[in-house]
């Protein structure tokens, strides 16, 4: 679904990932993870067009992202930043509306459809209780939430989202990724996220790129990728690696001692 041939990206002529090949499947749940400043967040854009390649390119769908037309690429795939200031004073609801701008008609006017969307999405993220107050007056855990509504009712196959559970205590972090998981099992959407947490990571995703030195270290399953000597080597902390007793998924305790 998704081909990444090749690339490389920089930023003011400094090189930040180079020579990136990977290749993700239809309706998986993409992690990337790395130390800080390793480029989870440059890639990321990249894979949405927002970020051009020095060389190489993104296809999806056999289609190369930078050769799209913008309201085609963002009926494919749709981004949820990592941060927003929010200097303005919109209601949830008409905040939310705005990412239905690929579909709505060139008089700027929602149509019963983008309105319908709107309503059912914003159930789906437990956000239709504060639909009326004022955005800056959320939490940080609401404000995700209604980013991610945002995201949404574009009603893209291939949603991207960068740390999304940034800043966010342990609760506000299962319920975004509990979200995501029900997106990507239930509705079949392809998950693409850079994630902070190594064990939300390996709870969640299907796949994780791990990024270290410009380079993709290891690609694959949680088990594949979670192993104690790449996460030793790229964080450069002790750690060992557990199944969680319930899940059996990959848990990683830093040691440090």
């Amino acid at each position: 679904m998704m081909e990444i041939k090749k690339i490389s990206l920089s930023y003011d002529k400094r090189t930040v990932l180079e020579n990136i090949s990977l290749n993700f499947k239809d309706k998986s749940f993409i992690g990337i993870i790395g130390k800080n400043g390793t480029g989870k967040s440059t890639l990321l854009k990249a894979i949405t067009g927002l970020l051009k390649p020095v060389k190489g390119n993104i296809f999806i769908d056999n289609e190369d992202v930078y050769k799209m037309k913008k309201n085609i690429l963002a009926k494919k795939i749709s981004f949820m930043p990592q941060t927003m200031q929010f200097d303005f004073s919109f209601n949830v609801k008409d905040f939310i509306m705005f990412g239905r701008y690929p579909y709505i008609n060139m008089f700027n006017l929602a149509s019963k459809d983008d309105f319908k969307t709107v309503e059912d999405i914003m159930n789906f993220t437990q956000t239709t209780e504060f639909a009326t107050r004022n955005i800056n007056e959320l939490s940080g855990g609401e404000k995700q939430k209604v980013l991610l509504a945002q995201t949404l009712v574009q009603q893209t196959d291939i949603v991207a989202l960068d740390e999304p559970t940034s800043h966010l205590d342990i609760g506000s972090q299962a319920t975004i990724f509990k979200l995501l998981k029900m997106l990507n099992e239930k509705y079949n959407k392809t998950i693409i996220t850079t994630v902070h947490d190594l064990n939300l990571a390996g709870e969640f995703c299907s796949d994780i790129v791990l990024l270290d030195d410009k380079k993709v270290l290891n690609f694959g399953s949680a088990e594949k990728v979670l192993n104690y000597k790449d996460i030793q080597k790229v964080y450069d902390v002790n750690v060992v690696v557990h199944a969680n007793p319930v899940s059996k998924k990959p848990i990683v305790i830093p040691v440090y001692n």
